[in-house]
């Protein structure tokens, strides 16, 4: 067993597709993905922003349900991270 001393880590940085969403995707009849996210990963996702954990979003999707679901646990408008371009 690996002793790691979790009182150090200080920011989280995850994806969406596949890490915080199932691994497979229904589409909507217009093509947009319909993603399904896990209800544990949310509580504590939660619980770790209130201990003061930095929560970092990063996806290929700039979608508003995304955000939306995320902020709503206290993850903040600012670490979300899209690597869609402009």
């Amino acid at each position: 067993m690996i002793n790691y001393d979790l009182k150090k880590v200080r920011a989280v940085i995850f994806d969406i597709d596949g890490v915080l969403s199932a691994n497979t995707i229904t589409l909507y009849p217009e093509g947009e993905p319909m993603r399904t996210v896990n209800i544990k990963d949310g509580y504590a996702m939660q619980l770790a922003v209130k201990q003061g954990l930095h929560i970092a979003i990063m996806t290929g999707a700039d979608v508003k349900s995304i955000r939306m679901r995320y902020e709503k646990l206290g993850v903040q408008e600012e670490t979300f991270f899209s690597t869609i371009s402009a």
